[in-house]
């Protein structure tokens, strides 16, 4: 009788944890996609602005580079404070801030004002990303491995297509600025509903012990696992950059294509983003890490080449499917390493978002700076030899620690 109630409380032990973490899931999935929407949103919206106040193309490339240039201030430090706090209060707190600011966009009376704005905004959306980051990667260890592309691949469903789709809509019928109060609606629904099932503390309690900030962040950077992977992370974001800052500017410099062909080629590329988010992380499991940086390499690469030679919206659409799916085997790859560490995720999510931010902000720059002496196709075309450079940087890497690595190379 003992053992029998000893087993029937474990099968009722189990039946509750599969159902909270599908309530978890769904909600995750759920908060993400509308943030993806949010953003991208924001982000089209601010670009569409611009271009109606007269902006140049490097002068758009500095308001877009700007929010990854907050982010890179204060991305690192909100791991630690999710780490001490919880995701739940700062997720909430970090939500005002891009509320308040999208408010006030369309009274923007120059680009400086746009870049001004998303640099505010910059400074809160880490806190949000990485609270959701920390919380998502405690949930994969396991054969939950596979599910690693759910939170960009419903992030980036709203990133890449429901938000450029809303701004089409809004800009076909030439209402541009009330994207800017929807995106604040959008912000303050969010923070309320993450609060209803966002953990308020890390898994792991903050030790009295540890180390202070910078000797900490140090300690984690020589783990070559987590090194390796914040590099390669900068030069995948580096690359998805340049395609979303300049894919519009570069179908407006292509006749006969125009301002809403640059949009379905986002939606084309987030469309194959979320597909292959979604549906490849069993197939990319069985891909070897070395393996799998090779094959995201080879797919940006000849992505690149599309956006260099294409002059029509086929070979542009290849190119951003080509992109998307390199990105996501690559960030497959990163998850399932990152979800294996031992201990609380919050500060190396910290750790990787930086490595994100400070790859867009590169590209963005680095692209706007390139087209100030550079025609558009050609700024793509030199980015590729950057990105090969990076690469073989990155194996050289490797080569010197290869214990250290090993275990997650399978």
């Amino acid at each position: 009788m003992a053992a029998a109630a000893a087993i029937g409380r474990r099968i009722v032990r189990a039946r509750r944890s599969l159902v909270n973490d599908r309530r978890f899931m769904t909600s995750f999935v759920l908060l993400s996609l509308v943030s993806g929407l949010t953003v991208g949103l924001g982000k089209v919206v601010t670009t569409l602005y611009a271009l109606q106040l007269g902006a140049s193309p490097f002068q758009i490339g500095i308001v877009s580079a700007m929010e990854s240039v907050g982010m890179i201030l204060v991305t690192v430090p909100a791991g630690f404070l999710i780490a001490r706090y919880g995701a739940r209060p700062i997720y909430f707190a970090a939500s005002m801030g891009p509320l308040l600011v999208n408010l006030l966009m369309p009274f923007s009376a120059s680009w400086l004002a746009l870049a001004l704005g998303r640099w505010v905004i910059g400074l809160c959306i880490p806190f949000r990303m990485v609270s959701m980051n920390s919380a998502f990667l405690e949930r994969l260890r396991g054969e939950r491995e596979t599910r690693g592309g759910w939170y960009r691949g419903s992030l980036t469903a709203g990133l890449s297509i429901l938000g450029p789709a809303a701004a089409a809509f809004l800009a076909a019928r030439g209402n541009v600025t009330i994207g800017f109060l929807l995106v604040s609606v959008l912000f303050g629904l969010m923070a309320l509903f993450s609060l209803s099932f966002l953990p308020s503390r890390d898994v792991v309690p903050l030790d009295d012990a540890q180390p202070g900030f910078l000797a900490e962040v140090t300690a984690l950077l020589r783990d070559p696992n987590i090194a390796d992977t914040c590099i390669v992370e900068f030069l995948n974001a580096a690359t998805s950059a340049l395609f979303g800052t300049f894919i519009i500017l570069l179908a407006l410099a292509l006749p006969p294509l125009s301002e809403q062909d640059g949009i379905r080629l986002m939606l084309v590329q987030g469309a194959t983003a979320t597909i292959m988010l979604f549906v490849a992380g069993t197939l990319v499991r069985r891909l070897s890490r070395n393996a799998g940086y090779v094959v995201g390499l080879v797919l940006g690469s000849f992505a690149l080449l599309a956006f260099g030679f294409g002059g029509d919206f086929a070979a542009l659409a290849l190119g951003a499917v080509l992109l998307s799916a390199g990105a996501a085997i690559v960030h497959l790859i990163n998850v399932r390493v990152l979800a294996g560490l031992p201990g609380g995720k919050s500060k190396v999510a910290g750790l990787y978002n930086l490595a994100s931010m400070t790859g867009s902000s590169a590209g963005a720059l680095g692209g706007g700076l390139m087209t100030k002496i550079l025609p558009l196709q050609t700024m793509f075309l030199l980015w590729l030899p950057i990105l090969l450079a990076g690469a073989a940087a990155v194996g050289l890497i490797r080569r010197r620690h290869p214990s250290h690595l090993a275990a997650s190379e399978a």
